[in-house]
């Protein structure tokens, strides 16, 4: 009896997560096949795949939104390289050397991850609008380096501080400075945190579309793809639903293929994480 309990509780249980699974993954499914179908068989078929498959959607989204697509890359690629270097020194620098208000300085750091970031957006606006202008990729790259460095550096400190402090004591017995210590030994022992710090960085850099539509008002050629999407792309095709699949498609590729290929190294580096804290 108790044995049949267990079993009828284990098929409930399973038969939930599969239910609660295809909930979560049938929309993805249909935006792909979707992406596929003309206009008249999107509005026959759009719940299920059909044959033959219609690729005019996809080229037409992908010769719409390369642009856009590289304009991601170039601002993603230098606002992580920016988040990286500046998060790897400043928490090297908590981490390994001694100053005044130190802990405290610190302490300010960890308090900027507790301000939710729609609070700030008007003030950080009014801010980097007096200083760098609109309509230009510096006000798109700035704030991802300053926003981005905050965790960066509260993870990184705490990898840091993990690091046998013989190490250190050996490398300045040899003549090593900070400078050194911090590119021979800290950064190739954070390799798979920075990259995973790197990936973080990315993808949350494809997916904001709240800041550059509003940092871009004029110059639509300098959008990132999710705004882009947002404010020229969904406006222009919003009556073809397979188009608009087809450039939700195109703008989900790069993202697909960047964790098909770092998902050893995103594990990796959350792992090495928290075996040091």
């Amino acid at each position: 009896m108790q044995r049949t309990k267990i079993r009828i509780g284990q098929i409930v249980d399973h038969v939930l997560l599969v239910l609660m699974l295809l909930v979560m993954v049938y929309p993805l499914f249909m935006a792909v096949w979707c992406s596929f179908k003309s206009t008249a068989e999107f509005n026959i078929s759009k719940w299920y795949p059909t044959l033959p498959l219609n690729f005019e959607n996809v080229w037409f989204a992908l010769k719409e939104l390369w642009v856009y697509i590289l304009n991601t890359v170039f601002v993603g690629g230098a606002g992580t390289l920016g988040v990286l270097v500046v998060s790897s020194l400043a928490a090297y620098a908590f981490a390994r050397m001694k100053f005044f208000l130190k802990n405290f300085l610190y302490g300010m750091v960890i308090a900027l991850m507790m301000i939710p970031a729609i609070m700030t957006l008007v003030p950080s606006f009014m801010l980097y609008k007096q200083l760098v202008g609109t309509d230009t990729y510096l006000i798109l790259i700035i704030p991802i380096i300053t926003g981005g460095s905050v965790f960066g550096v509260f993870l990184l400190r705490g990898f840091f501080e993990g690091v046998s402090e013989s190490i250190f004591e050996a490398a300045k017995m040899d003549g090593a400075g900070d400078l050194r210590c911090y590119l021979s030994i800290c950064v190739p022992l954070s390799v798979p945190i920075l990259l995973t710090l790197a990936i973080m960085q990315l993808t949350g850099t494809w997916n904001d579309y709240i800041w550059p539509m509003i940092a871009i008002p004029s110059d639509a050629n300098k959008l990132t793809i999710a705004a882009a999407i947002k404010k020229e792309f969904l406006s222009a095709n919003s009556g073809s639903y397979p188009t608009l699949f087809a450039g939700y498609l195109i703008a989900s590729v790069p993202l697909i293929l960047l964790y098909v290929f770092s998902n050893r190294f995103y594990v990796e580096g959350l792992t090495s994480a928290a075996v040091k804290f």
